[in-house]
């Protein structure tokens, strides 16, 4: 895909990898950039970087009528960056309860389809474009240490298969990326 003069949205945007997209998407000459965060301070903090081809938003992906909203405002979009994830560093037996590992499933695989499913149509109507989902190293071999992470990740994976076949029609291309550790 061009990134040159294409409009993308990144979500998990205000730190590591995501703002690492932000910033290289700057650098190859995307027109516009959205830059999603779960709060207003650190969308207000996105919207000031670059020469004005960021917009902060705010997008909480687990919450639908975010989610929604997005889709809805942000109707150029060809790249969509699925860059939000959920880590809680608790093993799955020694977690006092199986709430940090459906926080992990609602982030990393729900709320990751949940943006391919409202993006597809914008993306179809802007010539098809691309998907990146940002996975894990975890999302490959199964880490007993990352608890509901590594499970949330295959899951995810496994999903990109998918919407890959289901958007080939329409010439969306689906990515997933297996990364390492970032800091």
């Amino acid at each position: 895909m061009k990134i040159e003069g294409c409009t993308a949205l990144v979500t998990g945007a205000n730190r590591g990898i995501g703002l690492g997209f932000v910033e290289e998407l700057l650098a190859a000459g995307a027109a516009h950039i959205y830059a999603a965060a779960r709060n207003a301070e650190d969308a207000a903090t996105l919207s000031a970087m670059g020469d004005g081809r960021v917009t902060g938003i705010v997008l909480d992906v687990t919450r639908p009528e975010q989610v929604a909203a997005a889709a809805g405002a942000c109707t150029g979009v060809s790249l969509l960056i699925n860059n939000a994830g959920a880590f809680n560093r608790l093993t799955l037996m020694r977690a006092p309860d199986m709430g940090s590992m459906r926080q992990e499933m609602e982030v990393n695989f729900f709320g990751l389809v949940a943006m391919c499913r409202a993006f597809a149509p914008i993306l179809a109507a802007n010539g098809g474009g691309a998907i990146v989902n940002v996975l894990s190293a975890g999302a490959i071999v199964p880490v007993p240490e990352m608890g509901g992470y590594s499970p949330s990740k295959f899951a995810a994976r496994a999903a990109g298969d998918c919407i890959r076949a289901e958007l080939a029609w329409q010439g969306t291309a689906v990515t997933s990326l297996s990364v390492g550790s970032v800091d």
